[in-house]
């Protein structure tokens, strides 16, 4: 049995080698056909409605001439911003975007061409290109810019066994979920959720709040109030002590993720094509 375990391994690892060599042909004739030389790294982004965010795009930089930026959005007409041999070209920029771009020209020299977008609203969801044009060549990416609400959580006792987690703004809603532990192992953890309340309360706009409690908290155990959508993940953390009731709070966002230009990517399977011993 232990052999032909083998000899299927062999054949699984022989299938992935292939389809992997088929895949950086496809993207060998791709790059090749668009002439692309200048290896161009996006990072898919996460911003808040209403306020800024940095959508990430760097190049390998031109010392020799200036470097031009185009700012596409996929599926929309017209540019989001142009930077064009030294000079800011917005002619033909869409409606949406007007006075809430901006590029950081002394940094194209570092090889950053990143854009900040300010103002976010939902409608500004979706894919954008960044192309990078100078005397190395022409090189593009894309990333995808998701847009909701998300704010940290404040645990307070609003009797001297319940627990409450309030965090003003959300959207999309979350799910709420309370756990709690006497240990610092995360696996001693028991779900809470069943005994605790929440509720979700309309706020500006698309927003919310969200208000949970739980109540029969004692001390000596540590409680854990998670706010999570598919944004983002708040979680606040109690626990009654003799000198009171002591908490934290954490919020991490989820979704950022840098993305190789086509080019690198490439490099990137040649080298675990040649050695597949790796895999």
């Amino acid at each position: 049995m232990a052999g032909i375990g083998k000899i299927i391994f062999r054949i699984m690892i022989g299938i992935i080698i292939l389809l992997l060599g088929a895949i950086a042909l496809i993207i060998g004739l791709s790059v090749a056909g668009n002439s692309s030389t200048n290896a161009v790294m996006t990072s898919n982004t996460v911003g808040q409605i209403n306020n800024n965010v940095i959508l990430g795009c760097t190049f390998t930089p031109d010392t020799k001439q200036s470097t031009d930026v185009l700012w596409e959005k996929v599926g929309l007409t017209g540019t989001v911003y142009k930077y064009v041999k030294g000079k800011i070209s917005l002619t033909d920029q869409n409606s949406a975007f007007k006075g809430r771009t901006s590029l950081f020209p002394t940094e194209l020299t570092k090889g950053n061409g990143s854009l900040l977008l300010s103002n976010l609203q939902l409608s500004d969801i979706g894919t954008y290109k960044c192309t990078i044009t100078n005397s190395l060549g022409e090189g593009s990416n894309t990333l995808y810019l998701n847009v909701g609400a998300f704010t940290p959580i404040t645990v307070t006792n609003t009797t001297p066994s319940t627990l409450r987690c309030d965090s003003p703004s959300w959207y999309p809603q979350p799910s709420v979920t309370w756990w709690n532990s006497t240990s610092a192992d995360l696996a001693s953890q028991a779900n809470l959720t069943n005994s605790s309340t929440t509720t979700i309360v309309p706020g500006l706009s698309v927003m919310m709040e969200v208000i949970s409690d739980f109540s029969g908290a004692v001390g000596d155990t540590q409680y854990t109030c998670i706010i999570q959508n598919g944004l983002a993940k708040a979680q606040g953390i109690a626990k009654f002590t003799v000198t009171g009731l002591k908490t934290e709070s954490r919020l991490d966002v989820i979704g950022s993720a840098a993305i190789l230009s086509p080019s690198v990517f490439l490099l990137c399977l040649l080298a675990v094509l040649a050695h597949p011993a790796a895999l």
